[in-house]
């Protein structure tokens, strides 16, 4: 067969459902296999049609995150992996995995055999190298295929790659001939078989299990450990033996622990810097700076599936023990062992205690949020923190927030407290632009949940919006929109005044690289691709606008709600 019918059958056979692709004209192979599979009946892997090669590789890192079944993304050669690149290199540091095929040429049109592809592949579409050369820090893997004898099982492979641990994306780049030309499929499928160690020795456990014990003063910092949903009760089963506050630290990109719940605090550094035992789990940033960590003889544990984070040029935490593992089976061994222990039942008395203690304290800083946002009830424009309190009040339990913002973040993680494993999901790595192609592989994912895009102006500016917005029309993924709109990139604009405080841009009123003027009438896009949409200036018609976008949802009809906002900054 030919290659493009050999590639669509590998990602069946791999159990790849959608193929995301924002195409170029290498393509045609694929598109006339996926044509025979459906007239056939056979509809995986779906092809979807990205305008945009960042909403395609958002979409697959987005329905990945949920699913934990990995996707494939098909982009144009040179164009396609340049405007991949901030997304590819965020799936990387996400470890989402993903095969990513981007065509090249290995014979310029000189293979007299083959169809011509153009010249197109001498002046415009190459590059020494190839796309692999050409991505190669922004992915776990590249490699190019140039040879039709090796194409299947490159393919193959690629896939194996992007899954072991710890996962991400790899880039392949194939050239047009191997998809033209005669490849061989073996009729039988047989995959590798791989019995992978994932079990932390028993002696690790107990040493754990007993520094957990002897711990006065625990505290569990996480940012990641979420991305498995599994994850979520076992820990909350072991911090509710030992009386262990939970917080997270710089970017959580996952719902890691039920932000209702007694035991989960805000960040806090006084609690890192006063405990004599931190649990990492997961988290890259559990304080920063580095050297700002626990004092005295306190111990510091690990537990993830990756350590310590090679992906980084720096990561300078001392660590007292790594359990690397999946954080499932640790967390199983860990709450198996402390059941068994007899320091936990001789102690439960002071854990109940210190349960006490904590519940305390989470009841009084959710009640001071609260409170703060009632007193900015009627402020218009309105205020952040009442923006998020009426989100809170509106939003489905069952809803999913994917949120980009920037300066709101920490607002919104403590006043939308979100409970139920993948109802939260963020951007980890730096670069804004993702968050629109996440919700929509969210909602293709989960289409039975109202999805959510908690998304800063700026942030807005980033994203393929056109491209993002005409998928979810095109495809039934009818996502509500939210923009925390306070006409500026404030994260800029304050760092300008925190390091001149007393300079020209404070005297002047010039906060240059901050003001997005003029004002953009965001509501205006949902109109343009069927959808409804609203600004909002006045904080009592927050709630029904909520309302109406769900009711437009149901209905199919994304929407954008565009929320005027003043220039509060939490924190200050």
């Amino acid at each position: 067969m030919h290659g493009g019918k050999a590639l669509v059958k590998v990602l069946e056979r791999a159990g790849v459902d959608y193929i995301f692709s924002s195409p170029g004209t290498e393509w045609p192979p694929v598109w006339e296999a996926l044509a025979e599979s459906q007239g056939r009946g056979v509809n995986r892997p779906r092809y979807i049609n990205c305008r945009h090669e960042a909403a395609a590789v958002a979409m697959a890192s987005g329905y990945t995150k949920v699913t934990g079944r990995p996707q494939a993304v098909l982009l144009h050669a040179t164009a396609g992996p340049l405007n991949a690149a901030m997304f590819l290199r965020a799936a990387y540091q996400e470890r989402v995995p993903m095969v990513v095929c981007c065509g090249e040429t290995s014979a310029f049109g000189e293979e007299r055999r083959l169809p011509d592809p153009g010249n197109q592949w001498v002046h415009d579409l190459t590059d020494i190298g190839g796309p692999a050369e050409l991505l190669r820090r922004c992915v776990k893997w590249s490699e190019r295929v140039t040879a039709s004898s090796i194409f299947v099982p490159s393919v193959e492979r690629a896939m194996q790659i992007a899954v072991e641990p710890p996962a991400g994306p790899v880039l392949l780049g194939v050239s047009f001939e191997c998809m033209l030309d005669e490849v061989s499929l073996p009729e039988e499928n047989r995959p590798n078989r791989v019995a992978r160690a994932f079990a932390i020795d028993e002696a690790a456990i107990q040493e754990a299990v007993d520094g957990l014990l002897r711990a006065e003063r625990p505290v569990l910092v996480t940012e990641h450990v979420g991305r498995d949903a599994s994850v979520v009760n076992p820990l909350v089963e072991l911090c509710e033996m030992l009386a262990i506050p939970v917080m997270e630290s710089f970017r959580p990109a996952f719902l890691n622990f039920p932000h209702n719940h007694p035991l989960y605090l805000p960040y806090d550094p006084r609690r890192i810097e006063s405990a004599d035992l931190v649990l990492v789990a997961d988290a890259v940033t559990p304080w920063y700076p580095v050297s700002r960590g626990p004092k005295g003889d306190a111990k510091v544990f690990f537990l993830g599936d990756e350590y310590p984070y090679s992906r980084l040029p720096f990561w300078g935490y001392k660590v007292d023990l790594a359990l690397v593992a999946p954080p499932a089976a640790t967390l199983a061994g860990l709450v198996s062992r402390v059941k068994a222990s007899e320091g936990f039942v001789g102690n439960r008395t002071a854990y109940e205690e210190r349960f006490r203690r904590i519940r305390e304290e989470h009841e009084k800083r959710m009640t001071a949020f609260e409170r703060d946002a009632a007193g900015h009830e009627n402020d218009i424009p309105v205020d952040p923190r009442w923006l998020c309190h009426a989100l809170h009040e509106s939003i489905p339990p069952d809803g999913v927030i994917v949120e980009e913002t920037t300066v709101h973040r920490t607002l919104i993680q403590n006043m939308i407290p979100r409970t139920q494993p993948m109802s939260y999901i963020a951007r980890v790595t730096g670069g804004l632009g993702v968050s629109l192609g996440y919700a929509l592989g969210v909602k293709l994912a989960l289409k039975e949940r109202p999805v959510f895009v908690l998304i800063g102006d700026g942030a807005f500016h980033y994203n393929p919006v056109p491209s993002c917005l005409g998928l979810a029309q095109e495809y039934d993924l009818p996502i509500v929109v939210v923009v925390f709109n306070n006409q500026r990139y404030l994260s800029m604009e304050r760092g300008l005044l925190r390091y001149y405080p007393d300079g020209a841009a404070k005297k002047t009123g010039i906060h240059l690289g901050s003001p997005i003027l003029p004002i953009p009438d965001y509501r205006l896009y949902a109109e343009i691709y069927g959808g409804y949409g609203v600004r909002v200036t006045d904080p009592k018609d927050i709630q029904p606008a909520i309302a109406r976008a769900l009711e437009q949802a149901k209905a199919g009809r994304l929407a954008v709600i565009d929320v005027v906002l003043n220039d509060y900054i939490p924190g200050q």
